[in-house]
Parts: structure tokens; C-alpha cells; sequence
């Protein structure tokens, strides 16, 4: 596998710990949508996204969910169910969400499951339930994962009130081992958004009750009758007795509340501590609503869920194999530490295996790291202009002065660079904004914060409707190019450079996410991308690898590498052999290959360690380990290899067969940890290795060296080493020429062919650290147009950020040669803080079928967004809505000065934008305002205000709005005066801002659109958006909201179309932005603080201690006495 075997420490997660988001608002409304979802989590966004994009003009929709931890699945199923059969939404809250149920609840989770398990005793009996039109399976080992479960929740039946007792009580262990329960907890208010610090507090202290009552419920009654312990908490694959001690594997950051939006909570009169329950359960009662009336629809089909229990990254590559099936296709395990070859033998007929239209990737980065995830996902995205891929990242903020985050840092290069390679980038790297705040994270977390990235192709639609072929990156001087991919090897292998080594908190904090076969699936993926002289290429790849001297196992790891790249069949090997035949000669009538009638290159080693040499991970010291890497070493008299791309499982191994046909079987320990079964490893070696001095040669079990890992140096010997063999022992070492448990196949995948090339092709120029140049270059091939072109005039046209009619980025010198018959523009990459005219022209783009794409902002149901009323909440709301919208600036944006006209247009536009909002948050406001240029006298757009609402999942506030453009004819005309009568008030714009706001009217007005366009759009028509008027007309008078019951407004209103215009915010992991509130948020969190009232400890008043346990502190008596009852529950004398 591309990610390494790392000790398996894993927490269970039952319940999403981020708000759910809606899937599809990147996509448009009338487009059905593949979706995969890796690390799936539980369904909140599959429900909220039924909820708040109602598939009313969507054909349909098909999900594909995958989660390593098959519990999860059985949960998922479990409430899947539930809310198909019409049960109580409450009922089935407590059932999903709680601890701790009541008999009701219990008796209904115990008849469920043991109908599910009647319904899916195979996968046949499963077709034919009444549950499989919306739900399947797509493996066979995951319908059989889920009974298992499902088993197990029935057992607790027969469970005695004590014995339920007794299975809470590592739950509230847990709890008072890792926080007190006092402490404030930021990542609770995420949830909260704009809202965060009101929420603080709040979350904190009911989250403490949670944990110990089992149940969100304030209610005395609810708690007394919650006597049942859920068994959907209870077990999972994460729940390893002997390694987490008396505790529960349960995350102990769980907490209910975090999946929903909370922020409506705030908008209410009441306090929000009484409405923050209520307001949950009420979003989880209409997503439960809409997705039964959804799947319950005469129109089967129209959702359909599909389960896979198993690693993501070995689906993304089973799936993509699955594609181009051959005997030569990959074998894949279900997961590191298991023993089950990935298969798709489940819902076979109609299930998607590739082109997707959005993938997510949950915050799978931060486990398995990103480029990983970007390697395996990038060739499952559909190639449209429509398709998404969302990843969320814990990024670290950079050094004052320097990089904003370490997001470049976490690509192993920079952006730039991913999207010529990869064919995908941030789609805000390209915009330099996004609709989507993040402002509460970043004020949340000092040091790091949490951001969701939308990745899109980077090339947009309108490059087909011009009669554009895909663009091929070409890489003319291979050097240079090696000398990009030998950077990224680098950056993947940081914690070996001796210079990193010197810093060891960084190593210290972080998992090893990278091996040699990452690498080399990231050399096939660019391989099959991109066109160069690729044997060139790897040779100077080479090269440089024998060159370096500053990764320290550089040479160690070599072996790997070169297997790797000849499994995956990447480039020739000389280390192998030519034609990959093993350069040393093998003696086949003795040693470790007697009787092989053909020895491989490469074969699979399979290493048996008896139980006992591990038992020190399983004790204390495996606890603070963290989750160092496995590693398998060769070591022979003159050489030290190491791999790291190894499979393990807990089990027993046996051999049929021998010679080159031998098979090892590997039979799984159900127990587990729990155990006594050894430990197997299965790992690809070149077979020379083992034949230069067999006698001599040993094959050990250790982990990679970390600074956690030194506590382990003096206990083992050789360091960090648990099992070591003779390559010659029978009993503890096999050779076979594939991996256990998998089915027969060729051990070598064909070549990766490079990409055919195309008649436009860009040339991609490479200085020393980045892409510096694209050189587009077109071939005219019919004699008729060549000859046409003699005395031509190049001409050019910019159309979007990164399409030019027949040209690239502006400005650039054009070269043409009339004779030949080719076309060639030189274009230099935009500077990422730089914003022109020219980037608005990729607000809204038009796709294949000259529809309207948005960019990157985001659409909305507007009549699904709380709306914000009353004179009493504008009021108090006044200050929260203008803060919000002060935060969209960067911190460089916000250090310009001078006049309005002389900034960016970006800039001029984001003032524009808060200024609006802080005249409609007024409560009384106008009516709407005209965007017009005094100095010229010219009017040029109209909006009128529905009111400002609340964007829930998205963190921000919408003005909902009906706009119109005002063209000359329009102010001629008898409705000229009256807009003139109505609208008395006016914010200024003028320049380039106008013809923005024109783009930006396309994507505001789309963004919200209940309508479809029509055959006569005006975008279709003239194959370009803005259309002259700016606006296409299709939704005019459609929909408009309150506009449409103004009388005053009923001659205008016809013309108006209904828009939703939000902040646009500056990137965090582009450049800098907030950090003075940033540094006042950290040293109010770094404060001392009283644990009753939270006053902040002052210089002339220290805080007193707890007298019992030292640690809890208090600012006087009367707060210690007040909060005795809550802590003395968990108060130890020291």
C-alpha cells in the first residue's frame, strides 16, 4: 500500500465532529452526480444535502460511502433503516446519538437489528428486501462486517442492569482521564460559526454532561430512565483492550451536537443554552423528513447509498483497477492490518467505479496525508468542468513574516506545480477567494485551524465550447522536471534529512504518511499525465537518488523503490535486470529457491513473529508510542535494506504448494488484540537479495526511528527491532511469488503508457523551485488554413484566469509562423497575490452544454436559510454581521490606503460588498440601493433586499436579493424615472469594479436559481457569460421573494432576478489574514481563569487552588463552594 503499516492505535468515531455540509452545492441543480465519500464518517452530509438541495431537478444521485471502521457502516445502516420505516425522529436521535437509552429505545435498536439481519443473510436476501432500492453493498466482506455487528447489538439483550453499568464506566473514565471537566473545549464551537465565542462556554459545559449522563438531555426524567448502555458505542474494530487499559476506544472528543449547525440557535430571542438541544434535534428530525419522503419517492432511483467497509486508498485503487480489469491488476487488501483481499463482488451492475462528479475526502489527510489522497483520487474525478474534489486539512499557521500555513508544505511542493502535474488545483488559488468562511477557525485555533479546500480541473469548460482539445502538459527539458519530481521525494522523506532530525518537536508531532510506494504511484500518475521523454527523466531521477547524501536511509530504502517502481511497471529497473530479469544468478537446485521452475525479480516475503516479541507495544509504552511505522529489515554482511510497504494481521499462516507455485493462507485471528495469535507480515523484496549470502542474511521486524520511539532503544536489541530470523528458517519465514490470501495473478502491472498527445500542446517552463512559464503552442494542420494564414493578424481575447482565446495568460509575447503553420504564445504564471480584471472572468463559466458553471462559489436554497427579522435581532445583530463581513480582508488587503479607485478590484469589490451589508443589517434600511458612478452619472445595477440570512454550513450571511442591470435603453424608458423615484440612496463604483460586479452578477444570481434556463438563454446563444446585458434573462420574475409583494415594485419586479450576494473571503493558506484578533484570542485562551465564572486571573489577584487536587482554581470561596457539587465528582487529593 502507498501509506505505511503504522501501529494501530485508532479511535472510534461514531458521529461526525465537524457540521454536516451539503455535497452538491459546487455542482449544478440539473446534473445527476456520482459521489464518493472516503472516511465517510456517519450520513449527516448524505441528509443534509437531501435537505438543502432537494433533488427536484437532479435526476439523480448515487453514493458511494467508504469507511475503514466497518461498525460505522453497521451504524450508518442501522439509522438508514430506521428512518426508511417512519420511526419517531426522537427516538431514533437517541438510538444514534446517546450513550445511554431508555428501555424504549433499546427495545426499538434490538427489533431493528434483528430484522436487518433476517433481510441480509446474503447478498441475494439483501436485493430482495424492501431496503434495497436505496441501500446496497458493494463487497460481499461488508455485508458480512455489518451482521457481525449487528450480532453483537443483539446480544446485549440478555444484558443485566449491572452488566449494562459496568460497560458504561469506561466511558466516564475516559472522559475524567483526558479533560477536566471544566476546561474549554474550541473545537466544540466550530459548530457554532460566526457565533463561536457566545458558544464557547456553552458547548463546553453541556458536552461534560453528555459524558457523564450518556445523553444531551437536561431532563432529570430522561437521565433517571437512560439505563441502558447503546451497543453501537460500545463495540467496533478500534475497541483493543489491552492497548487503551480500562478504557473505552470512543474518541473522546464525541460529541453530538458538533453535527449540526448551531448558529440558528443564536438568532432566536431566548438564550441559546436553552435553544442549542432543541435546535439540533429539530434539524435532525427535517433531514430524517426529507430523506424518507426522498427515498420512499415512486421514483426509485432517485438516491441510492452504496457501503464499503475497507481502507480508502485501497478502494480508490481497487476502483480504479475495477476500470481496466486484467490478470495483471494490482492485488489490494481490505486494510493494512487485514487479511482480506479488497473485492467488488457486491452490487456489480450499475455501480459507479470512476468518474466521479465530487469526491469528498472528509479530514483523510490528516491520517493518511494529502498527496497520498490526491494520488488516489485525482484519476476517479470525472474531467468536466463540474467536477469536485473537497479535502480538509489541519493547517499550521506560518511563522509571522512568513508562509500563511504549511499547505505547501503538506503537498510536498508548491500549487502550481500539483496542477501542471496532477491536473487539479484550489479552485480559491486560482480565484484568490471563496464564499466560504473560515473566519471562526482561524480565530479559534492560535497555532492551526482546520480548512475544507475545493479542488477543481483547472482548465474550464469554455475550452470545449471553442472546439479546444485537453490540454497535455509537456515537459521539453527532462532535467528539469527531475529535478521537480527529486524536490518532492525530498519533501516526502523530511524526517530522514539529518537537517530535520535536528528538529525534533516537528518529527515528533508528526506521522509518517509517505514510503517508497507513494512515490512511485505519484511517478505513474505524472507519467500517464504528462509527455516528456520519460526514460530520460528517471534516468536523471536516478541520478540524483545515487547523488544524495542528505537522506540518511536514502540508500536503505533504494531496494524498495526500485521494487516498487517495477511492480507498478513505471519505468525500467537496471537494479532488476534488463526486461526485468534478476541480474544475479540464482541456484534453483538448492537454497530458498530449490525447485522453482521461474524466480521472479521480485517475490513476497512472509514473516511469522510469535505473539510474545510484541507484547511490549501492547503494555504502557505501546500507549505512548503514538503510531510509529513498521518496517521489515534485510541485513546481510555487506548490505541494510529496509521496506516499508508491508501488509500485517494477527493469525495463523500456512503454506500449499511449493517452489514458484507455493500459496500462503492466512487465517484471521477474530480475537484480535485480544488474542494470542502471532503477527504476519507479508512484504515485496528483489529476490537477489536473498541469494548473495543466504547463511548470513537475516530478516528482522522493527519500527521506523522516531523521537517517541526512543523510549524503546535501550529495551531492544538490535534498537527498535522485535523479531529477527534467518531467511533460511522454515518455520518463521516463506517465499512466494505473491502476497497471502490473494488470487493468483501476474506479479507485475504493464507499463503506464504516456498520455497521446494532442494538436494544442503546453510546454511547461521549470525554474529552480517552481512553474514559471506555459507555452501553448497550436499546430494548423489542414493545408486550406495554413495557407490562410499567411499574412494573418494575431489577435487575442482573455476569456477566464487561465483560458485565452487561441492565447494563455495575459500579458505575453506572441510568436506566429505563417510558413510552418502553428500558432505559439509564451505565458508567465499570475503572482498569487496579484488580482485583474481578467479573474472575474472565471466567476461563472459555460460548460459542455452551454450551461453556467460556478467557479467556486457555492450555491444556496435561500428559502432553506433562517432569515434574520425583527428589529430586535437586527439590533443585536448589527455589530456580529458587520465584524463578519470586516473579516473577507486579508491582513495585506486590509493595510492598503488611498483612495478606493487606486486598490484592487478584489478589494474594491469586498468593500463594496460590506458596505451593502451594512446598510440592509440596519433595521431601518432601505429598500435597495444602485450601484452607480457619480463621477460619470452612469446607474448601473439595481438591488433590492429581501432581508440578510444566514448561511448556515457555510459559516457566513447572504443578502437575498433581486438584482437588475441597468442598461441605457432600461433608464430611457418610463421605468427609468421610477427606479430613480424608489431608489434615493446609491453606493459608488466605477472602473473595473463595474464590469466585476457584471461577472459577479452571473454567479450570485445562478448560485440561487430555482429555475432552469431555457433554449433561448442568452449565454447559450452568444457562447459566453456575461452576456451584453450582463444577465441571461432565463429567471427573470421568477421566485423573487418579498420583492414580488411590494406593490411599489410590481412594474420593476418583472425584470428583476433573484440573487444571493455574500462576503468573499481572503484564503488563510494563501496569505495571511486576521492575526491581531488571532493574537488576541490566543493570550485570552493562554489566561488563567477562574473554573465557575471564567474572570481571567489578574496581577493583583492570583487564583486559589483546589486544596484537595492542586490543579483546579478558582477566584474566591464563593465560586469554589458554588461549583463544589460539579467538581467534586472528579476531584482526587494529591
Amino acid at each position: 500500500m502507498s501509506h505505511p503499516t503504522l501501529w494501530p492505535r485508532m479511535f472510534f468515531y461514531p458521529v461526525g465532529n465537524t457540521p454536516a455540509v451539503c455535497l452538491t452545492k459546487n455542482i449544478p441543480p440539473e446534473k445527476s452526480a456520482n459521489v464518493l465519500l472516503l472516511g465517510c464518517g456517519d450520513p449527516r452530509n448524505i441528509l443534509y444535502t437531501l435537505h438543502a438541495d432537494p433533488p427536484t431537478q437532479r435526476p439523480s444521485l448515487d453514493v458511494t460511502c467508504c469507511d475503514i471502521e466497518p461498525a460505522v457502516i453497521a451504524r450508518n445502516v442501522l439509522l438508514l433503516t430506521l428512518i426508511y420505516d417512519g420511526h419517531e425522529s426522537n427516538r431514533i436521535w437517541d438510538i444514534f446519538y446517546h450513550i445511554k437509552i431508555d428501555q424504549a429505545a433499546f427495545a426499538l435498536l434490538i427489533s431493528q437489528s434483528k430484522k436487518l439481519l433476517d433481510a441480509s443473510r446474503d447478498l441475494d436476501t439483501w436485493k430482495s428486501s424492501r431496503y434495497s432500492g436505496f441501500l446496497q453493498f458493494r463487497s460481499r466482506y461488508t455485508l458480512s462486517r455489518v451482521r457481525h455487528y449487528l450480532e453483537l447489538y443483539v446480544q446485549t439483550e440478555s444484558y443485566s442492569r449491572a452488566k449494562h453499568e459496568q460497560l458504561f464506566s469506561p466511558f466516564t473514565h475516559e472522559f475524567a482521564l483526558r479533560r477536566s471537566r471544566d476546561d474549554i473545549i474550541p473545537d466544540l464551537a466550530r459548530s457554532a460559526g460566526p457565533f463561536l465565542m457566545e458558544a464557547l462556554q456553552i458547548l463546553s459545559n453541556h458536552n461534560a454532561h453528555y459524558w457523564r449522563t450518556g445523553t444531551v438531555s437536561r431532563s432529570a426524567a430522561d437521565i433517571t430512565a437512560a439505563t441502558f448502555v447503546n451497543p453501537t458505542f460500545v463495540y467496533s474494530e478500534s475497541f483493543v483492550p489491552s492497548l487503551v487499559g480500562d478504557s473505552c476506544s470512543l474518541h473522546y472528543a464525541t460529541y453530538p451536537l458538533q453535527s449540526f449547525h448551531l448558529a440558528s440557535a443564536f438568532l432566536a430571542p431566548s438564550p441559546p443554552q436553552k435553544q442549542l438541544v432543541s435546535c439540533a434535534r429539530s434539524q435532525f428530525r427535517d433531514w430524517c423528513s426529507t430523506f424518507r419522503v426522498t427515498v420512499s419517492s415512486t421514483t426509485r432511483g432517485q438516491i441510492t447509498i452504496r457501503m464499503l467497509a475497507g481502507d480508502a486508498l485501497a478502494f480508490c485503487r481497487t476502483l480504479f483497477q475495477s476500470r481496466n480489469p486484467s490478470s495483471n491488476s494490482d492485488r489490494v487488501y481490505v486494510s493494512a492490518w487485514n487479511a482480506a483481499e479488497l473485492l467488488l463482488d457486491g452490487d456489480i451492475s450499475s455501480a459507479p467505479t470512476g468518474n466521479f462528479d465530487i469526491i469528498d475526502t472528509s479530514n483523510l489527510p490528516d491520517h493518511v496525508g494529502l498527496l497520498n489522497v490526491l494520488i488516489a483520487t485525482v484519476p476517479l474525478l470525472a474531467h468536466s468542468s463540474t467536477s469536485v474534489l473537497y479535502t480538509e486539512v489541519a493547517l499550521k499557521k506560518g511563522p509571522a513574516g512568513e508562509k500563511a500555513s504549511n499547505f505547501e508544505e503538506l503537498l510536498c511542493t508548491d500549487i502550481p506545480t500539483i496542477a501542471v502535474l496532477l491536473g487539479i488545483a484550489p479552485a480559491g488559488s486560482i480565484s484568490q477567494y471563496s464564499s466560504v468562511s473560515q473566519v471562526h477557525e482561524i480565530i479559534l485555533m492560535a497555532d492551526s485551524y482546520r480548512d475544507r479546500i475545493l479542488w477543481k480541473r483547472p482548465y474550464p469548460a469554455d475550452f470545449h465550447i471553442s472546439g479546444g482539445e485537453a490540454v497535455i502538459p509537456s515537459f521539453s527539458d527532462p532535467v528539469a522536471l527531475a529535478a521537480r519530481l527529486f524536490s518532492i521525494y525530498k519533501h516526502m522523506f523530511a524526517d530522514e534529512e539529518i537537517a530535520q532530525l535536528m528538529n525534533r518537536t516537528r518529527i515528533a508531532q508528526d506521522i509518517v504518511h509517505y514510503n517508497r510506494g507513494t512515490f512511485v504511484a505519484l511517478l505513474g500518475l505524472v507519467k500517464s499525465r504528462v509527455l516528456s521523454d520519460w526514460e530520460a527523466v528517471m534516468d536523471h531521477v536516478f541520478q540524483r537518488l545515487h547523488a544524495d547524501r542528505s537522506l540518511i536511509l536514502g540508500t536503505n530504502y533504494y531496494q524498495e523503490l526500485c521494487c516498487q517502481l517495477y511492480l507498478r511497471g513505471v519505468c525500467r529497473v537496471e537494479a532488476l535486470g534488463p526486461q526485468h530479469a534478476t541480474p544475479v544468478p540464482i541456484d534453483r537446485t538448492k537454497g530458498l529457491f530449490k525447485g522453482w521452475k521461474e524466480v521472479p525479480s521480485v517475490v513476497c516475503l512472509v514473516l511469522v513473529i510469535p505473539r510474545q516479541k510484541i507484547r511490549l507495544l501492547e503494555g504502557e509504552i505501546g500507549r505512548n508510542l503514538g503510531s510509529p511505522m513498521f518496517q521489515c529489515e534485510l541485513r546481510g554482511r555487506n548490505f541494510h535494506n529496509i521496506f516499508s510497504c508491508i501488509q500485517a494481521v494477527l493469525g495463523t499462516a500456512s503454506i500449499r504448494g511449493s517452489g514458484s507455485a507455493g500459496q500462503v493462507s492466512i487465517t484471521e485471528d477474530a480475537a484480535g488484540w485480544s488474542g494470542t495469535s502471532p503477527l504476519i507480515i507479508s512484504v515485496f523484496v528483489p529476490a537477489f537479495n536473498l541469494v548473495f549470502d543466504p547463511q548470513s542474511t537475516k530478516v528482522y521486524l522493527g519500527l521506523h526511528s522516531t523521537p517517541a520511539t526512543s523510549i524503546l532503544y535501550v529495551k531492544l536489541s538490535p534498537p527498535l527491532t522485535f523479531f529477527a530470523a534467518d531467511v533460511m528458517d522454515k518455520v518463521a519465514v516463506y517465499i512466494t511469488t505473491n502476497r497471502p490470501n490473494c488470487s493468483p495473478s501476474a506479479l507485475i502491472l504493464p507499463s503506464i503508457p504516456a498520455p497521446i498527445p494532442s494538436r494544442t500542446q503546453v510546454n511547461v517552463g521549470l525554474n529552480g523551485s517552481s512553474v514559471s512559464t506555459m507555452t501553448a503552442r497550436w499546430e494548423i494542420t489542414p493545408e486550406e488554413l495554413k495557407a490562410g494564414l499567411a499574412g494573418a493578424k494575431v489577435e487575442h481575447q482573455q476569456t477566464s484566469p487561465s483560458i485565452i482565446r487561441n492565447n494563455f495568460v495575459y500579458p505575453f509575447p506572441v510568436r506566429i509562423a505563417r510558413k510552418s503553420g502553428w500558432i505559439e504564445i509564451d505565458a508567465p504564471l499570475r503572482s498569487g497575490s496579484s488580482s485583474t480584471l481578467a479573474d472575474w472572468s472565471g466567476t461563472s463559466i459555460l460548460d459542455e452544454d452551454r450551461r453556467p458553471v460556478l467557479w467556486n462559489i457555492h450555491r444556496v436554497n435561500l428559502e432553506s436559510l433562517p432569515i434574520i427579522e425583527g428589529k430586535a435581532c437586527l439590533d443585536r445583530l448589527t455589530s456580529t454581521v458587520q465584524s463578519h463581513c470586516s473579516f473577507a480582508f486579508s491582513d495585506r488587503e486590509s493595510a492598503l490606503t488611498g483612495p478606493i479607485n487606486s486598490k484592487p478590484v478584489l478589494v474594491q469589490v469586498k468593500e463594496t460588498i460590506a458596505l451593502l451589508f451594512k446598510m440592509m443589517i440596519e433595521s431601518n434600511r432601505p429598500p435597495a440601493v444602485l450601484l452607480s458612478d457619480p463621477e460619470t452619472g452612469n446607474m448601473h445595477i439595481l438591488i433590492y433586499c429581501n432581508g440578510i440570512r444566514m448561511d448556515l454550513s457555510s459559516h457566513t450571511f447572504v443578502v437575498d436579493a433581486c438584482v437588475l442591470t441597468l442598461t441605457n435603453d432600461l433608464m430611457r424608458g418610463p421605468l427609468g424615472s421610477k427606479v430613480v423615484y424608489l431608489v434615493p440612496q446609491g453606493m459608488r463604483i466605477g472602473g473595473d469594479e463595474v464590469e466585476a460586479w457584471k461577472h459577479l452578477l452571473v454567479a450570485f444570481t445562478e448560485r440561487c436559481r430555482s429555475w432552469s434556463h431555457t433554449p433561448t438563454c442568452k449565454y447559450a446563444i452568444s457562447g459566453q457569460v456575461p452576456a451584453s446585458s450582463s444577465l441571461c434573462g432565463c429567471g427573470e420574475g421568477i421566485e423573487l421573494g418579498r420583492a414580488s409583494l411590494d406593490p411599489q415594485w410590481k412594474e420593476i419586479a418583472p425584470l428583476m432576478t433573484r440573487a444571493a450576494i455574500s462576503p468573499l473571503f481572503a484564503l488563510a493558506y494563501l496569505e495571511t489574514v486576521h492575526q491581531r484578533v488571532v493574537d488576541k484570542m490566543a493570550t485570552f485562551k493562554s489566561q488563567k481563569r477562574c473554573a465557575a465564572c471564567q474572570k481571567p486571573e489578574l496581577a493583583n489577584s492570583n487564583l486559589l487552588k483546589c486544596s484537595r487536587c492542586k490543579e483546579v482554581e478558582y477566584c474566591g470561596k464563593d465560586c469554589q463552594r458554588g461549583h463544589w457539587k460539579e467538581h467534586k465528582k472528579i476531584c482526587k487529593t494529591k
